[in-house]
């Protein structure tokens, strides 16, 4: 599950909107094991990210942000107000929830073009090298693949979004990527897109459950 909060980390930022629906499959590696996650929008407000470790859908419904899963053929929606929130609904602890601060960037140091070319999910992006402070005043450099591919474009403004509804703050990266009109194709080994298209979804992909547990209705009542 740690894929949310890598994603998250990279998309803390002002949103932009998205015109287009699409669908795409995302490769992640972390600690030497590569998660394949796929991603379905219909607009800047309706974006779906289903999870494997553990078995969960990340849902962005209205500008709002759901953690669905499955428990004896049963769909448990928790809604998702923050980072700390979304970690709880997965399993998680704080632990996680330092990573993800230490990956935020709060300076971008250097961003420069590297004048070479690499194609990703069949989209030529230009590799940009970028120098960056993390929270803790820690200097990072990565390696980045961006585009100006509308379709990349728009994928990474849904994501923005998604990040916003956890409101976790706003990462200096993403900010110079996307006051330049970029997408993000790749980042380092943490995010590349093995595919992407257009297509749009079913919209009752990214609905919420009809016959579901309401987690916090649950526990408002216990509290009564």
């Amino acid at each position: 599950m740690r894929i949310i909060f890598g994603i998250l980390s990279l998309y803390f930022l002002l949103a932009a909107p998205v015109q287009a629906a699409g669908q795409a499959m995302l490769q992640s590696e972390q600690n030497g094991r590569v998660e394949q996650t796929p991603l379905v929008w219909l607009n800047d407000r309706a974006l779906r990210m289903d999870l494997t470790h553990p078995p969960a859908e990340i849902l962005l419904h209205q500008g709002s942000l759901y953690a669905i899963s499955q428990i004896g053929g049963l769909s448990v929606v928790a809604t998702v107000a923050s980072a700390d929130q979304l970690a709880q609904a997965l399993g998680q602890g704080a632990g996680v929830l330092d990573q993800l601060n230490h990956k935020m960037a709060s300076s971008v140091s250097h961003f420069e073009a590297m004048g070479h070319q690499e194609t990703i999910a069949g989209i030529r992006g230009e590799q940009y090298r970028v120098v960056w402070v993390d929270q803790q005043g820690k200097s990072h450099t990565d390696v980045v693949v961006l585009s100006h591919a509308p379709v990349v474009v728009e994928l990474t403004h849904a994501l923005q979004n998604m990040a916003l509804a956890a409101n976790k703050g706003q990462d200096a990266r993403m900010i110079e990527f996307v006051r330049k009109g970029w997408g993000v194709l790749r980042y380092g080994q943490a995010y590349r897109l093995e595919s992407i298209s257009e297509k749009s979804p079913e919209p009752s992909l990214l609905a919420l459950p009809t016959q579901s547990i309401d987690v916090q209705g649950i526990l408002q009542g216990l509290s009564r």
